[in-house]
């Protein structure tokens, strides 16, 4: 046997013969994951060559749209997008440079998809343009990926914004009262031997009132930081309206009563439902509550407890100093810069409302708020999911 050396000798390829280029162009054709193509420098794009992936992005054979057989590759174009590629495509050929453009097609379902597109304008001997050549590429998936990183970055502002606001009206609507206790609680310590047994009353009731207040703003603060983190758990059970706005009232009479205000419950009948007792407690005292707020010393509020068409509903009626239409659009928004002191100069951050309207989405509700100026306002609490 005869010693071999690895190695030693080069295999040389076989030279490149002219009749294999056919088999080649072939074989580079239809591994093309796009469209290679020819066509007309024409309105519709008369297709004179198309690949085999033609298939796989307009769901036609690429005799089909050949010739304008049966559909033209033009008629694919979204029609919002037609203007674009003609006048793109047009301005490259007069410079005679290449053209890449990126536009919206109809496929053989009815469904759009993304295509990138490349090429270029042939010319006959008087320099007329009469073929394009190029290659087309399904870019739908990036499109969509573009898409949500897009939107995940306008919802990461949006909610940057949000913080910022929130954090704003949190550190406005805290200082106040605490502002306020402090003040009235070294006024008292001070002055406690030469105050009458009514004044020391008094002042101790304003110390109480801006007590609550701050309790109330950290109680909607919990729940709001609640919701925005998912971790509010839904438990339904029977409920007596009725009892439930007793009991809403009870927490808040003495803010009433230092209005001197008559809350009169106007109810035929009492109406059991099926819902969550802490998300609907925080939807009536916010909307009793913020009733108060706005009333006037001595005047009334109404609380309705109805049913119409068997949807049991609970109306919250003042005849304070109303909402604009303007301000009405803002209401239930965090991001609304929308501040209305109440009938006695009370503060408020707006986010009692903010949190009402997230319970009443989450617990399945319908809110609606009808007010005028100087007329007062009606905050209607829709209950569909009445038993």
């Amino acid at each position: 046997m005869k010693n071999m050396k690895l190695g030693s000798d080069k295999i040389k390829a076989k030279p490149l013969m002219v009749s294999h280029l056919p088999e080649i162009v072939s074989n580079l054709m239809h591994n093309l994951p796009g469209i290679a193509y020819r066509c007309y420098y024409d309105k519709d794009w008369t297709m004179l060559y198309l690949s085999e992936g033609c298939l796989g992005i307009t769901g036609y054979n690429a005799g089909d749209i050949l010739h304008n057989n049966i559909v033209s590759y033009g008629e694919l174009i979204h029609p919002d997008d037609r203007i674009y590629v003609e006048d793109s495509i047009a301005k490259a050929v007069d410079k005679r440079v290449q053209f890449q453009i990126e536009y919206r097609i109809y496929n053989k379902l009815g469904n759009i998809c993304w295509v990138w597109e490349q090429g270029n304008a042939i010319y006959d001997a008087n320099n007329k343009p009469c073929y394009l050549d190029g290659y087309i590429a399904d870019v739908t998936n990036r499109k969509k990926i573009e898409e949500e990183l897009k939107n995940a970055a306008k919802t990461m502002a949006e909610l940057n914004s949000t913080k910022d606001k929130f954090f704003s009206l949190i550190a406005h609507d805290l200082q106040n009262p605490v502002y306020a206790i402090i003040t009235l609680s070294e006024f008292l310590r001070s002055n406690q031997p030469n105050l009458s047994p009514q004044e020391i009353i008094d002042l101790i009731s304003q110390i109480t009132a801006s007590s609550k207040g701050i309790y109330t703003l950290l109680e909607n603060l919990l729940d709001w930081a609640r919701i925005q983190t998912g971790k509010v758990t839904i438990q339904k059970e029977h409920l007596s309206l009725q009892k439930l706005i007793a009991r809403v009232l009870d927490i808040l009479g003495s803010l009433a009563a230092e209005k001197n205000l008559l809350i009169r419950v106007d109810a035929v009948e009492d109406i059991l439902v099926e819902s969550d007792a802490r998300g609907l407690t925080t939807i009536l005292r916010n909307l009793i509550s913020n009733a108060i707020k706005y009333s006037y010393k001595g005047s009334q509020i109404v609380i309705k407890l109805w049913k119409d068409e068997g949807v049991p509903k609970i109306s919250v009626i003042d005849t304070g100093i109303g909402i604009s239409r303007r301000n009405q659009m803002g209401l239930f928004s965090i991001v609304k810069d929308f501040r209305q002191p109440g009938t006695m100069k009370e503060s408020g951050s707006g986010l009692g409302l903010v949190l009402t309207k997230d319970f009443v989405d989450i617990l399945g509700m319908k809110l609606s708020v009808s007010s005028k100026l100087s007329l007062g306002s009606t905050f209607t609490l829709e209950l569909s999911n009445a038993k």
